[in-house]
Order: C-alpha cells, then structure tokens, then sequence
C-alpha cells in the first residue's frame, strides 16, 4: 500500500463521512439556536417582569420621599434644641464660676441678715 493509496482511500471516507457530519453539526445547531431562543424569550419575559416590580419599588419609594423629609427636618430641629440647651447650660455655668464671689456674698449676706432678723425677733419677744 503506497502513499497514493492512503490518500485516496482517505479521499472516499472523507467524501462519504463529511456530508454526514455536516449534517449532524447543522441538527445540533438547530437545536442549539432552538434552545437560545427560548432562553431570550424567558430572558425577555423576565425582564418585563422586573421591570414592573421596579416601577412598583419606585413608586413606593417615592411616596416615602415626604415622610423621610418631615423626620430629616424633625431630626434637624431637635438637634438644633439640643444645640441650644447645650450652649445655655454652659454659658449658665461660666456667668456661674466667673461671679462665683459675688454669689457668694449674696448667699452670706441673705444668711446673716436672717439670722440677725432671727436674733431681733428672739430679743423683741424676750422683752
């Protein structure tokens, strides 16, 4: 068996197997472009389903747009009080420690002049 040979016997299978493969690989195609159209369908389908569920999220959440607006002004505002009170506190408790002597000195005199109005009362009713 020479080289001539070999080459045309694998002529006569290559002829009579390559139409038949041919026609295999086409089938399988088929079904594969069968398959792919059925997964963009589903895939479109899908899609438009998502798409309503995000128009109904979207709609929902733009009616909480309001609601989340009063309680962001809400919280706003009492941290402004807060702010307020903070700053009222210390404020009252510097005017505190920096006229401590004078209050002080009130405190005294309003105790010594109670207990010298106690002292007179006792000597006007020992009298």
């Amino acid at each position: 068996m020479g080289l001539n040979e070999l080459f045309e016997l694998t002529s006569q299978v290559a002829s009579t197997a390559l139409p038949i493969i041919g026609c295999i690989v086409l089938v399988y195609l088929a079904i594969f472009f069968k398959h792919l159209i059925t997964v963009v369908k589903e895939a479109n389908k899908t899609v438009q389903s998502l798409k309503a569920t995000l128009d109904t999220t979207e709609r929902q959440l733009n009616a909480l747009d309001k609601p989340l607006n009063t309680l962001n002004e809400l919280s706003e505002t009492v941290d402004y009080v807060h702010e307020a009170g903070k700053h009222a506190v210390r404020s009252t408790l510097v005017t505190i420690i920096e006229n401590f002597s004078v209050i002080k000195d009130w405190f005294l005199g309003k105790a010594n002049k109670s207990s010298s109005d106690a002292e007179t009362s006792e000597d006007i009713s020992h009298e």
